[in-house]
């Protein structure tokens, strides 16, 4: 998939402007949501862990719980230790490891959650947090409710150790019993899993893709709101996502991935001047300039020009007023510039192309975000010549 995107049906090497691990990331985090394949697959099979508790009445279950059998918690199968490379049982019980990382048990009456080797208590079992009272314990692998002492209230407990406590010991104990105060044993309520990963409780391949990815760690892309919310066709989104990251192939971007070429004329195609890149193209150039220059005076506030293209994103200026279709008319507005610009750039780069006068650059600034404001939703009641005569009276 990655060679199909990026080097196309051409032949030769073609340069690659985002790297792949953030290509596939989620579009909050400066991706576009492809997806890691490996992590997919994870989540995929880590949805028939999920469903194979719930689905004991299915056939795929029977034969599952018949060839391995059950774990002792009575949740999962066992483990896959010899089989052929034909059992794929194998390869998704190997997923249980991090599936149980992300799965909350919920104690009801205590018979199926084991009390040392699961995590009902905090995020780790018992075993781990107290090692030197779970080896003196005879009592491994057995439920909550056969260590507890029937109707007791609070529930008492029976940890069955080997030999009598010294005083560390007995002050590891007294730590364990603060732990498990307030747990309580309810006879008519059945144990239960929760997926931690989703405020409902239930599995869901997203959440677990996202905690396999560990999108966590990566700080998030603050023009994402901006770009994946704005009422234009995807290529222009793109187009924005690029821009954002600084990835477009400006003469700079050119010269930089072949150092030991030399690119004439090295200036900016728009105002014959200056170096090309892209702050230069989409904010210092005179075309820029100049339709930014429209763009603010046509939504009543004041141009002040950035030091960065980012600022763009997530500056609110208020443009056109407060209300969505306001917010829809500004964003159309500051995408199409791009789209203007950039394509104006290439065709005179690409097509021999004379070029036009900074007026017509804006009329069709004003022409797509008419366009593409008019297909919208919120802009339903509103002709298309409408919303191009007057931006303001449509964004009231």
């Amino acid at each position: 998939m990655r060679n199909f995107l990026w080097e196309g049906s051409g032949e030769g090497h073609k340069d690659h402007l985002i790297k792949w691990d953030l290509v596939s990331k989620s579009k909050e985090k400066g991706g576009l949501e492809i997806g890691n394949l490996a992590a997919k697959n994870i989540a995929l099979m880590g949805k028939w862990l999920w469903r194979f508790p719930i689905e004991q009445e299915s056939l795929w279950h029977c034969v599952i719980r018949s060839k391995y059998g059950y774990q002792e918690n009575g949740w999962d199968s066992n483990l896959v230790v010899r089989g052929s490379s034909r059992s794929p049982w194998k390869d998704i019980s190997a997923v249980l490891c991090k599936f149980s990382n992300c799965v909350q048990l919920i104690v009801g009456d205590g018979r199926r959650v084991r009390f040392w080797e699961d995590s009902w208590v905090g995020d780790r079992p018992l075993s781990e947090v107290f090692p030197r009272l779970f080896r003196l314990s005879r009592l491994h692998n057995c439920s909550i409710e056969s260590l507890s002492i029937p109707n007791s209230i609070p529930v008492s407990w029976n940890f069955g150790f080997r030999r009598n406590l010294n005083d560390e010991e007995a002050l590891e104990v007294s730590a364990l019993l603060v732990l498990v105060a307030n747990i309580s044993l309810i006879g008519s309520k059945k144990d239960s899993r929760r997926w931690k990963l989703e405020a409902s409780g239930f599995f869901s391949c997203k959440s677990f893709r996202h905690f396999i990815s560990n999108d966590s760690s990566v700080p998030s892309f603050d023009p994402a709101n901006f770009i994946w919310k704005s009422k234009v066709p995807t290529k222009i989104k793109i187009l924005g996502w690029l821009v954002a990251h600084g990835r477009l192939n400006t003469c700079e971007m050119l010269q930089r991935r072949r150092p030991f070429c030399c690119f004439s004329p090295h200036w900016c195609v728009l105002c014959k001047r200056n170096g090309e890149n892209a702050n230069h193209i989409f904010l210092q150039c005179e075309a820029a300039s100049f339709l930014w220059q429209k763009l603010y005076r046509e939504a009543g506030v004041i141009w002040g020009s950035p030091v960065q293209i980012s600022a763009l994103f997530v500056q609110n200026l208020g443009g056109f007023g407060k209300g969505k279709k306001a917010k829809v008319l500004w964003g159309c507005g500051i995408l199409a510039i791009f789209w203007v610009l950039w394509s104006e750039r290439n065709r005179r780069i690409f097509e021999a192309y004379e070029g036009v006068g900074f007026e017509v650059l804006w009329d069709r600034v004003r022409f797509w975000v008419a366009l593409w404001a008019s297909v919208t939703e919120i802009f339903k009641d509103y002709s298309f010549s409408s919303i191009l005569r007057d931006w303001r009276a449509a964004a009231v």
